[in-house]
C-alpha cells in the first residue's frame, strides 16, 4: 500500500522530486500523473484511496498561476478540504479534513506565485558562476524561423536541455543533475521545496 504519494505531472518532474526525496530519509512513492488534465481528473480518487495518509501534488504554474489555483482548489474542495485563497510562498500543507482523507500538500512551480514551470525552477539551482548558462541562453536566442520551431514559452525547456547536453556526463536528465551535484540543491527554491517536503511528509 502507498500511503505516502507524491503526484505529479511527468516524468521529469518525477525525476527531480526522487532527486530531492534521497537527500532526505522519508519514505514516499512518486507517481506520474501523465500531464495535467489526467492528474487533476484522478485526484479525487487519488483522495480516496483506502489507507492514504498523505498526498503531495506538484504542477507547474505555467502562465496563469492564480488559474491553476482555482484549478486545483476547484477538484479538491468537494472532498471538505479548505485551501487558502492564495498558495503560501513555501508551499502550502492542508490538514486531513476527516478521517480517511490524507494531508494534503500543493506546491506550484516554480515558487508557488510566478509564473513558470520545472524548468525554471531547476534553471535556478545552476551555479551563479557557471559559464555555460548564459552560452545556452545565448544559442537558443540566436534560433529563428524553421530552426527554432519551439514555442516561446518552451525557451527554457530549450536552455536547460543544451545546458544539460554541455555537461561533463551530456545530456543526465534533470533529476539526475541534482544527484550529480551539476545543479545547486542548496539554492533558496530548492531549499524551500525541499522544507515542504519535510513539512508535509515528515
Amino acid at each position: 500500500m502507498k500511503s505516502r504519494v507524491l503526484l505529479v505531472e511527468g516524468a521529469d518532474d518525477k525525476g527531480v522530486s526522487v532527486a530531492f526525496l534521497q537527500r532526505s530519509t522519508l519514505e514516499v512513492y512518486v507517481e506520474d500523473g501523465h500531464g495535467y488534465e489526467k492528474l487533476r481528473a484522478g485526484l479525487g480518487a487519488q483522495l480516496l484511496v483506502s489507507g492514504r495518509t498523505h498526498l503531495g501534488v506538484v504542477v507547474d504554474a505555467d502562465a496563469d498561476p492564480a488559474g491553476r489555483w482555482r484549478s486545483i482548489a476547484d477538484a479538491v474542495v468537494k472532498y471538505g478540504y479548505v485551501l487558502p485563497v492564495e498558495p503560501d510562498a513555501g508551499g502550502t500543507v492542508v490538514p486531513s479534513p476527516a478521517r480517511g482523507l490524507p494531508v494534503l500538500g500543493l506546491w506550484l512551480m516554480p515558487d508557488n506565485s510566478t509564473d513558470g514551470m520545472l524548468e525554471h525552477f531547476v534553471s535556478a539551482m545552476i551555479p551563479g558562476d557557471d559559464v555555460l548558462w548564459p552560452r545556452a541562453c545565448a544559442v537558443v536566442s540566436g534560433l529563428s524561423g524553421e530552426a527554432r520551431p519551439f514555442p516561446e514559452v518552451h525557451r527554457v525547456k530549450a536552455e536547460i536541455h543544451t545546458w544539460l547536453a554541455w555537461q561533463k556526463e551530456p545530456g543526465r536528465p534533470m533529476g539526475q543533475a541534482i544527484t550529480k551535484k551539476f545543479l545547486e540543491g542548496t539554492a533558496p527554491g530548492a531549499a524551500s521545496f525541499q522544507a515542504w517536503l519535510g513539512r508535509l511528509f515528515a
